[in-house]
């Protein structure tokens, strides 16, 4: 067993082994006797602790473990929402495409419509505006979609 497999009680210098319950006591870490020992003083008394063991030295700081650090959490945390945002970009492309198709539909009939019934210069611009906005609108929502796969593979 490695000097990382192992806590020192800031109370009484009693060694923890992992397959112990180590706690934490006013910021520092406590054997489960003493922090039972210790809450159970009154609450009107601050329970002081007194001064643990020295502190480790260089040599026995190198050989300890790394522990998660906050700004590791922090960082998957953020990986998380990021992860979720491109999900959001996809279904915005999908339905700008959805509109635009919409668009390019009402445009065609237009168009046939028109054919049919003669051809108003009005009507006539009303199709194209809608194919082209349509057009438009499908291509953004196409550019939308592939930029927001393309960051989620990354």
């Amino acid at each position: 067993m490695g000097s990382f497999d192992i806590e020192i009680c800031s109370n009484c210098g009693r060694e923890i082994s992992r397959s112990e319950q180590a706690c934490v006591f006013a910021g520092n870490i406590v054997c489960a006797e003493c922090d039972n020992t210790l809450r159970s003083v009154p609450v009107d008394e601050p329970a002081a602790i007194p001064a643990g063991p020295a502190p480790a030295t260089e040599v026995e700081l190198q050989t300890e473990a790394p522990g998660p650090t906050e700004p590791l959490e922090q960082e998957k945390a953020n990986q998380i929402r990021n992860e979720s945002k491109p999900v959001g970009f996809i279904i915005t492309g999908v339905i700008l495409c959805l509109l635009g198709i919409g668009l390019i539909g009402i445009g065609l009939v237009s168009l046939a419509v028109l054919f049919l019934l003669g051809s108003p210069i009005f009507g006539i611009l009303m199709a194209v505006w809608c194919l082209t906005s349509g057009i438009l609108i499908v291509i953004s929502g196409i550019a939308v979609t592939v930029i927001a796969v393309i960051s989620r593979r990354r």
